[in-house]
């Protein structure tokens, strides 16, 4: 009797040892799978945080972008308004248009755009109300000869007037 009891007494140790690590076990894989699913969110927040990131960095590029195509449109422009004001001057001076197109190494029908730039863009600094159809109807008719001023002064400002010319 003795060795069965103690026999019980062992088998029921090894049960509730057997319980206990089973215990310990399936604790350790709730643990487990807590930190699986923490993680989890954890990395979905910082792949949203990334990708507002990520939008944010592009719309500014973009903005910064266009920005910058603007003010090279804007010079460009000014520039060419700055050739066609020295052309201007050219044919002020009696030059022809297939003269300034020689000696600029420019075709004529560049010349004569440059030429009506020249004219939008005083139109502009007049200050005249046109829309861009109604200031452009008038730049092949002719210039008042007897103010050049306003041409020199913009020419003067912007050097790169003869360089466009001869580009």
């Amino acid at each position: 009797m003795e060795a069965r009891r103690r026999a019980n007494a062992e088998r029921e140790a090894r049960e509730r040892a057997i319980v206990q690590s089973l215990k310990e076990f399936l604790d350790e894989l709730d643990k487990l799978e807590h930190i699986e699913q923490s993680a989890a969110k954890d990395e979905e927040a910082a792949l949203a945080r990334a990708a507002e990131q990520i939008a944010r960095i592009e719309r500014e590029l973009n903005e910064r972008l266009e920005r910058v195509r603007r003010s090279a449109q804007e010079k460009a422009t000014t520039i060419r308004r700055a050739a066609g004001a020295a052309a201007k001057v050219l044919r002020t001076n009696g030059e022809t248009i297939a003269g300034i197109a020689a000696q600029s190494g420019q075709t004529q029908a560049r010349v004569r755009e440059l030429l009506r730039l020249a004219d939008s863009g005083q139109d502009e600094a007049g200050g005249q109300g046109e829309d861009a159809t109604g200031a452009g109807s008038g730049a092949d008719s002719a210039a008042p000869v007897g103010d050049p001023s306003p041409v020199s002064e913009e020419a003067a400002a912007v050097d790169p007037a003869t360089e466009a010319l001869s580009a």
